[in-house]
């Protein structure tokens, strides 16, 4: 290699040189400050490591139910339908707990029962079981009310039963709507309450009262009831 080559490398090896020199003080520098409390991790020893753990708890899991490696029953436990019917005495004896312990407590904040007003005319019928779960027949509300207690009368009860259809009953004068769309059993009810609450307003409306439209209760069908024999009743001494 000639000279001037050589004359010319020289500056550029002791750069670079000098260059490694100052990156490996800083990065000592920079351990010696920051890195002297940190714990080198090496991620895939821990990996495998935890990988084995979880295998060996998976794999005691498995063979608990593995029939292959289930023990003989030494009739020290019960069956499949004995746990069933403690489970079941379980459920009982919490209730009766509750009405140990609780009915005393809510006793004191009992009221009296009172008659709903005359001007409560609505009813409306729920279910709600006990127990368990909200279930799906739970949400459905039905909907009772005497056409004779809406104040409705000539074309305006006539429009009304036009509009209720076949959900008025003729033989006893009520209408039965029932409603399961919403959630829950009260939306149901709300839901209800509005709808009688347009039906009522349609029929006050003057613009058309079908008039020309005769009512058809051909849906309906009578229920014969058959009286009871007054000669089996008891006489009275």
């Amino acid at each position: 290699m000639s000279s001037v080559l050589v004359g010319r490398l020289r500056p550029r090896l002791a750069f670079r040189q000098t260059t490694q020199t100052i990156t490996r003080s800083l990065h000592a520098s920079g351990v010696q400050l920051v890195g002297r409390s940190k714990r080198k991790v090496n991620f895939k020893a821990y990996a495998i490591k935890n990988r084995k753990e979880h295998a060996e708890i998976y794999d005691e899991q498995d063979r608990a139910y593995d029939m292959e490696h289930m023990g003989d029953w030494e009739y020290d436990d019960h069956h499949t339908y004995g746990h069933l019917l403690m489970d079941n005495i379980r459920d009982v004896r919490k209730y009766v707990r509750l009405m140990k312990f609780e009915h005393p407590t809510l006793a004191q904040h009992a009221k009296p029962f009172r008659p709903p007003p005359s001007t409560h005319v609505l009813r409306f019928e729920s279910t709600v079981t006990v127990g368990d779960k909200v279930q799906a027949q739970d949400r459905k509300v039905v909907l009772r009310v005497k056409v004779s207690q809406l104040g409705l009368k000539g074309p305006e009860l006539h429009k009304f039963l036009l509009l209720v259809g076949v959900r008025y009953n003729p033989e006893t004068d009520e209408i039965k709507m029932s409603e399961s769309r919403e959630a829950t059993s009260l939306l149901n009810k709300k839901r209800l309450a509005d709808t009688l609450n347009v039906l009522i307003a349609e029929s006050k409306k003057k613009d058309d009262m079908f008039a020309d439209v005769p009512l058809d209760f051909s849906y309906h069908k009578y229920k014969y009831k058959m009286p009871f024999p007054a000669e089996w009743l008891p006489k009275s001494s």
